[in-house]
């Protein structure tokens, strides 16, 4: 690099930029991660991370071209797998998405990643359980447009919809759980929601909200 400080820029634009992700602030993560684009290029991850980002803002196609990228550049790993059988899920494509789903369970470790994979592979050999599954989603992203707006009784309620069309929506399950913790109050309640997102995921934040609701409810049981 020309400028001796682009080393330290670099690594803070990289931290703001993860930030920003876990928080949701995909625009300002995006900024951030163009910046390092604009330095490092091939930055080992960076592609992952826009991926992450175009995913998050509904621009598929882009998202598609960054992973692609990343898994032809690095190999194969059951991450790249399910990061494209993610994508073409929230994408609708359910032929790509069950190839790449089948790649990722080869590759699976976790048990409640591998009870995700092999539903949404069900999911996808039956076209019209996958249009359900679709429509769960869809009652997903609405259930958090309402959260995102304070409406929670109706973010509940449109929540609720997508767990019965598809029992295995985590994210659904999740986004209950929360409501149930911080908005209503209901540690019990909460437990068992997180305890169903849990069962479909090892996503660290997810177990992170299960233990902290068994805590809660712990306390209130010593009262």
């Amino acid at each position: 690099m020309k400028n001796p400080f682009s080393f330290i820029l670099v690594r803070w634009w990289h931290r703001a930029a993860l930030n920003n992700l876990i928080m949701q602030k995909y625009q300002k993560a995006e900024e951030y991660f163009k910046k390092i684009q604009a330095v490092e290029p091939y930055r080992f991850g960076l592609g992952h991370n826009l991926a992450l980002v175009a995913l998050a803002r509904e621009r598929y196609e882009e998202a598609e071209k960054y992973f692609l990228n990343e898994l032809e550049r690095y190999g194969d790993t059951f991450v790249r797998f399910k990061s494209l059988g993610d994508l073409y899920y929230i994408w609708g494509k359910r032929e790509q998405c069950a190839e790449y789903y089948k790649k990722a369970l080869a590759l699976c470790e976790h048990e409640g990643d591998k009870r995700q994979i092999t539903h949404r592979i069900a999911q996808c050999e039956n076209e019209p359980v996958f249009e359900k599954a679709m429509r769960s989603y869809s009652l997903l992203k609405a259930g958090n447009k309402k959260m995102a707006e304070k409406d929670f009784d109706g973010g509940y309620d449109l929540l609720k919809e997508s767990v019965a069309l598809d029992p295995c929506n985590f994210q659904a399950w999740n986004n209950l759980g929360a409501l149930e913790m911080n908005i209503k109050k209901n540690a019990a309640e909460s437990v068992k929601f997180f305890e169903k997102a849990a069962m479909y995921t090892s996503l660290v934040g997810i177990h992170g909200n299960l233990k902290k609701a068994r805590d809660m409810l712990a306390k209130e049981l010593k009262k």
